[in-house]
């Protein structure tokens, strides 16, 4: 019988996490053996309770939020894994794999993209009874390496995507409007400054023996499909295959990029010839100055960045 602890972020979507959370309590309370419900009380606190739950034995943790939370529930599962294992991601065998809870998601927040990549439905009743009982499959997840804001370096595992510059900007300005009544004016606000203002620096990537110079006005690593609310960035994107999909809006301007939004939106943006994309196991990107990044929708730190695919390392739900 399975042990199935749900963390739940109750400020996600701007408190909506908690309203969601209680159109479901009472189903949840009459199930046999109850689920544990944990609530989230600070910024990177997913992270401690899901270690916690993977430690205490927990077999399938749900996550209940935001594409933010689920980024910090995956990270504490494996955090606590490689901790169990005392060896790295790369280095776990069949048999420690299997012992890593299933992780299940119930999406909650303001971009949900990882959910459209798994194809879940968005109606939360009928996500979490799928969460509940759903068979895991095993997913790739990136790893990657950074620069916090305080200039230290840190690594971090992300479900969906990684990405900076352009992105990293505007996620940084809605981040901080979103306890404000006006949040969606801010961001469209927010969009259109970055758009036209941003400062576009020179950029490296590397990945095996190739290697791409220029203005850097955006770059996507990807493992899901997804970002920015819908936007079809990697359509391309596996997240069984082993690689992460690279996309680079190399040489352009904000308001070249304005055009080619509907191109993102209805998936078609890989038939911009401008668009630099490919695949890989492992990728290197550096800016001068130094890009804002965002992974799963949290802006963390600063480039340089070094990504890595991990193939097939834990269970989800879909």
């Amino acid at each position: 019988m399975e042990n199935i602890c749900i963390i739940v972020n109750p400020v996600s979507a701007n408190g909506k996490g908690l309203k969601e959370f209680k159109l479901v309590e009472g189903f949840l309370k009459s199930l046999k053996p109850t689920p544990k419900i944990l609530f989230t009380e600070y910024p990177k606190h997913a992270i401690e309770l899901s270690k916690s739950a993977f430690q205490s034995g927990f077999n399938r943790i749900i996550s209940f939020g935001g594409d933010g939370t689920h980024n910090e529930v995956l990270n504490g599962i494996l955090v606590g894994a490689q901790e169990k294992f005392k060896k790295s991601v790369f280095e776990f065998t069949e048999g420690e794999i299997k012992q890593i809870p299933i992780l299940a998601v119930v999406s909650i927040g303001s971009g949900n993209d990882f959910r459209k990549t798994l194809k879940l439905p968005k109606d939360v009743i009928s996500s979490l009874k799928i969460a509940l009982t759903g068979e895991g499959k095993l997913i790739d997840v990136g790893l990657f390496e950074y620069v916090d804001f305080s200039g230290n370096p840190k690594s971090r595992f992300f479900l969906n995507i990684l990405s900076g510059g352009f992105s990293g900007e505007v996620t940084d300005k809605a981040n901080k409007g979103k306890k404000s009544i006006f949040r969606g004016l801010i961001y469209t606000l927010s969009l259109i400054s970055t758009l036209l203002f941003i400062t576009i620096p020179e950029g490296i990537l590397k990945h095996g023996e190739n290697e791409l110079n220029g203005k850097f006005f955006e770059f996507d690593i990807a493992n899901g499909k997804y970002f920015g609310g819908g936007m079809c960035v990697s359509p391309k994107a596996d997240i069984t295959d082993g690689l992460l999909n690279i996309s680079v809006f190399k040489n352009y301007t904000g308001l070249e990029v304005l055009f080619k939004i509907k191109k993102l939106f209805d998936g078609t943006i890989l038939t911009e010839k401008k668009l630099y994309h490919d695949f890989a196991k492992e990728i290197f990107v550096k800016t001068d100055p130094p890009s804002l990044i965002e992974a799963d929708g949290e802006v963390l730190g600063y480039t340089p960045v070094k990504a890595v695919a991990v193939n097939k390392i834990i269970k989800v739900v879909y």
